[in-house]
């Protein structure tokens, strides 16, 4: 099995030469790149969308090249980089071509990007798409612009004259788009007409992925469609429905192929990097499961090793293992015809992880199937979030990803768990944020609350509250309290000690939600372990907590710019250890912050990934049940090798001691 390198790379078929297509081709083989997508009409060579004679011109200069990399036992694809388009860019579709172009919530007309359920554009990028299956590529892939959002300077889309009638059919009533909009974002519960955007936002983005695949297929038969992802959250937004989505896209006999988006197009600091790989790669893979084929996507814009260090670069190739990744698609070059760059060193870079990365790929980890803190997430939650304020589309994005991040940095192993309706779960250990649980009948609550070992923030509890489900908590009265009002300061942990810190104190000032105080019922199973403190140290009420021995509460939101940022530190990281300790027992690392840690369910293969720059000269791993072995066998890699050393595994206190190191953005597997 070989972990699957794709170039993507643009040629302009105005200016290539015989020496730039040399270069590539001896870059393929140096690189070990296993396929080439050939981008077409990509950003700065992009002039609006291509009539049939236009985009044959791409086809053409691509079609000799794919013929020389057949012959070195390289695949080619297709990388074309518009479907609807990304942004308005100054062009106007092209009167010959003559499809609408949508509108936004704001009644604003784009000048060159597709309504999307427009009949002329679905004939137009059908055709298109068959166009492009007539050079038999290994991949046929759809860029990330085949969405309903983000699509510069326009916001929401689409709200034109023909959507407006679509949905005034479905709400068997005439509204304006200004009435339509506002329901749609009406604030307190979900509005018919938000039901009717969503539903049909999904709708035309499945039948038109139907359309295409049958085009593709009828011209193409062997070849695989692809499809590029943005922010899973975001695609919430849109109705998205990932499974029928994917499955329209594949096609009958052909596999689910996706690009999940890597969030570093330029180089962050790895512990920044590592929040979001899990609130947006993570997830994604999550949403798409692991029978599908996942190809992550490395972009370094503006490009060179002045945006992104090869360091970086090896890391994000490498910890694509965490989500099962089958390979990489690796955007390394510009779009504007420059070709290969070789005093940048990605072939040598490529080359030297190339047996690494193979090597992971032997024991692919299973997205489904990890042991660990399952974080929950719903694609259909957009469908049911109350909204607050009514002002901004913003409001009905989901909450659900601040779990991963936080749990993924404080080294806990986790799983993202995507649920349905139809989702039972019993003794397990969950961790829901936001408005999730709005998603479930107040029985199918009760029924995960008392049967799980259950992590909540101040949002979920706000839906027990909303449902009149307070009692499952023992709440007797609760009361929001925004941030920055001279009220909360900070958070004490009150007879308590970490990392040699007496009564530890965590900011509820900066960079934080609002806090929901709760006071509980006299008697009640509730042990209290943290209180909020104003500035002049006035103890204001309870914080964190564990009710009935089971559930550990941390009541408080989301800050609009910096999520749940005040929550990273090492005082709340040994905060939770501690909680869940006097539960059950949960598998995390100790004193190896922002190290990933992923195990297979059954204990015998685990990941471990430095997202930071600190080295660790141990592996102290605190064991939610025992391994299957008493030794274990460590991957890693030196250099351009690739070692497995044996070494014992020494079992103290429930805590396994691997004594071997761990470097700055090193990831290691290991085998028991």
């Amino acid at each position: 099995m070989t972990f699957t390198y794709t170039l993507r790379y643009m040629l302009d078929p105005r200016t290539n030469t015989p020496a730039k297509d040399q270069k590539l081709l001896n870059f393929v083989k140096k690189g070990q790149i296993d396929d080439v997508a050939f981008f077409i009409n990509g950003e700065e060579l992009n002039h609006s969308h291509l009539t049939a004679a236009e985009t044959q011109v791409w086809l053409d200069a691509i079609k000799p090249l794919k013929h020389r990399l057949k012959q070195i036992g390289v695949s080619t694809s297709l990388n074309p980089w518009t479907t609807i388009m990304h942004s308005d860019r100054g062009y106007h579709v092209n009167p010959a071509i003559g499809f609408k172009t949508f509108v936004d919530l704001e009644g604003r007309e784009s000048q060159d990007m597709a309504c999307p359920a427009d009949p002329q554009w679905r004939k137009y990028i059908t055709a298109r798409y068959a166009q492009y299956a007539s050079l038999h590529p290994r991949r046929l892939w759809l860029e990330d612009d085949f969405r309903h959002y983000n699509h510069t300077p326009l916001k929401l889309m689409c709200f034109c004259d023909y959507h407006m009638s679509l949905y005034n059919q479905k709400l068997a009533k005439k509204e304006t788009r200004t009435e339509f909009v506002q329901k749609l974002l009406q604030a307190g519960e979900p509005t018919l007409e938000r039901q009717v955007y969503l539903d049909q936002a999904r709708r035309e983005m499945i039948e038109t992925e139907h359309l295409i695949e049958q085009a593709v297929h009828q011209i193409s038969p062997e070849t695989d469609l692809a499809q590029m992802t943005s922010y899973p959250d975001w695609h919430a937004l849109e109705g998205r429905d990932w499974n029928n989505l994917f499955k329209a896209q594949a096609g009958p006999g052909h596999p689910k192929v996706a690009r999940p988006h890597l969030p570093a197009y330029n180089e962050v600091a790895p512990l920044k990097y590592g929040r979001d790989f899990e609130e947006y790669t993570n997830i994604t893979a999550s949403f798409l499961g692991e029978q599908a084929e996942l190809y992550p996507e490395l972009e370094s814009y503006m490009y060179s090793p002045l945006a992104k260090s090869l360091t970086f670069t090896k890391f994000q190739v490498i910890t694509t293992a965490l989500v099962g990744g089958q390979g990489i698609l690796l955007n390394l070059f510009d779009m504007m015809g420059n070709g290969i760059n070789n005093s940048w060193h990605y072939a040598e870079m490529l080359a030297e992880i190339k047996p690494f990365v193979n090597q992971l790929l032997q024991s692919r980890l299973s997205i489904e199937h990890l042991r660990g803190i399952k974080v929950l997430v719903d694609q259909d939650s957009s469908y049911q979030i109350h909204i607050k304020q009514g002002k901004d589309v913003e409001e009905l994005l989901p909450h659900e990803k601040n779990w991963a991040s936080l749990l993924g940095a404080f080294s806990f192993a986790i799983e993202v768990l995507p649920v349905t309706p139809k989702t039972r779960l019993h003794d397990q250990v969950i961790a829901i944020s936001g408005q999730l649980l709005r998603n479930f009948t107040n029985d199918q609550i009760s029924d995960l609350i008392q049967n799980n070992m259950v992590l909540l923030d101040g949002e979920s509890i706000n839906v027990l509250l909303d449902r009149k489900l307070g009692d499952l908590l023992h709440i007797k009265q609760a009361k929001w309290h925004k941030y920055r009002t001279a009220y909360q300061a900070f958070e004490q942990a009150d007879g308590h000690t970490v990392d040699n810190v007496e009564n530890p104190r965590i900011t509820m000032l900066q960079h934080t939600g609002n806090y929901l105080q709760l006071d509980y019922q006299e008697n009640s199973d509730v042990s209290v372990w943290s209180r909020a403190y104003s500035s002049l140290d006035e103890n204001l009420g309870n914080v964190m907590a564990i009710i009935d021995q089971h559930i550990i509460v941390l009541p408080m939101d989301q800050d609009p710019k910096h999520g749940w940022e005040s929550q990273f530190t090492t005082y709340k990281q040994g905060l939770l250890q501690q909680m869940l300790d006097t539960i059950q027992p949960v598998d995390y690392l100790v004193e190896m912050p922002n190290v990933k840690l992923r195990v297979q369910d059954n204990g015998k293969v685990a990941w471990l990934a430095n997202f930071s720059l600190d080295n660790y000269e141990q592996v102290r791993w605190h064991l939610a049940e025992a391994l299957p072995s008493s030794k274990v066998t460590i991957i890693r890699k030196k250099g351009g090798q690739v070692t497995r050393e044996e070494a014992p595994i020494i079992v103290k206190d429930g805590i396994a001691i691997i004594d071997q190191p761990l470097a700055p953005l090193e990831t290691i597997q290991l085998l028991c």
